[in-house]
């Protein structure tokens, strides 16, 4: 059973998605089935890895420039009511502490639910590790783009509002208002979904 007080940082992501998929996902309890793509993408993210590591750069940063490189890292901030599991941190020789997240995906744009998604990262990271995170990456491996996300003190008040907003929907069996558009054909809870 998730723990009602805490959010995922995948929950982030969904509430950016559409809304209504939180309530389904955790109000309901409603199971996303898992498809072939998403198995693939647990390997592919195992393999980059290590593939990263016998590059000269490591997901777009010169390897002279890295300190210390950590995959798989988990992180509870409760003060944030907030956890995840975060991609890539690095540690670059400055001190600066940088997410990075791996996206398969052809869509190199930026979408706002991957950067509410880089934002938490930088909450769990500030919390856990005392230092201040400005800045976050997204790394594409197929075309072995990197794209910056800056992070101001303002994008981290408007994640905590946003998460408060996602606690209320949680405790209080809240349905919010569809996210409609061409993306409902692809929801995995369409079929429950009356629009």
């Amino acid at each position: 059973m998730v723990d009602e007080s805490m959010i995922q940082v995948s929950d982030i992501t969904q509430y950016f998605y559409c809304p209504r998929k939180i309530y389904f996902l955790r109000v309901l309890s409603l199971s996303v089935p898992s498809r072939p793509k998403m198995e693939m993408g647990k390997e592919e993210h195992e393999r980059e890895h290590r593939r990263a590591a016998e590059r000269k750069e490591i997901y777009g940063f010169p390897r002279e420039e890295i300190k210390e490189v950590l995959h798989s890292v988990a992180i509870e901030a409760p003060e944030y009511h907030l956890y995840g599991v975060i991609d890539t941190v690095l540690i670059l020789n400055s001190g600066e502490v940088i997410p990075v997240d791996i996206k398969y995906s052809r869509f190199e744009d930026k979408k706002r639910n991957w950067t509410k998604q880089l934002v938490a990262y930088s909450l769990l990271l500030e919390s856990k590790m005392k230092v201040r995170v400005t800045r976050a990456a997204i790394f594409f491996p197929e075309s072995k783009k990197r794209m910056m996300i800056e992070i101001s003190s303002e994008d981290k008040k408007a994640l905590l509002s946003d998460i408060d907003t996602i606690m209320l929907i949680i405790t209080k069996e809240v349905l919010p208002n569809v996210s409609k558009g061409k993306k409902c054909s692809y929801c995995e809870m369409n079929r429950f979904c009356t629009l």
